[in-house]
């Protein structure tokens, strides 16, 4: 099972999402990635704070969807314009909202709303 988590930018709440998902449910077998239709350059320093202050190291940069494994599910995080859609692969809106250049808090907020949403997620994904 492969799961891709995508926002325009794949910069802030789809990094976090991945990271996230990759500490918390290393061991289910399942991939994890991140992927957006227009990439920043960077990841956002607010998430690489946050992730830094729970000791995850993280090296990743903003891809795209050209740049991964075809997933078997996309996770749109909340899109401002038209989230990716990819032929043949299940697509779940998450609607969380982007804390981009807002204080720490939010974005613990937006984090905590995160992992709330991964584990509908797994659960989904998992059973038969």
């Amino acid at each position: 099972m492969k799961i891709a988590f995508a926002c325009v930018e794949n910069s802030c709440r789809s990094q976090l999402a991945e990271a996230l998902a990759k500490k918390l449910y290393a061991d289910s077998g399942i991939e994890f990635s991140s992927a957006g239709t227009h990439p920043a350059k960077k990841v956002d320093k607010g998430v690489l704070s946050m992730l830094k202050d729970m000791s995850i190291q993280w090296k990743e940069v903003p891809k795209t969807f050209a740049d991964i494994d075809k997933p078997d599910v996309v996770v749109t995080m909340g899109c401002d314009v038209r989230c990716p859609y990819i032929p043949g692969v299940k697509t779940i809106s998450w609607e969380i909202p982007d804390p981009k250049g807002k204080s720490q808090e939010q974005y613990g907020e937006v984090k905590k709303l995160i992992e709330e949403k991964l584990v509908d997620l797994i659960n989904k994904v998992t059973k038969p």
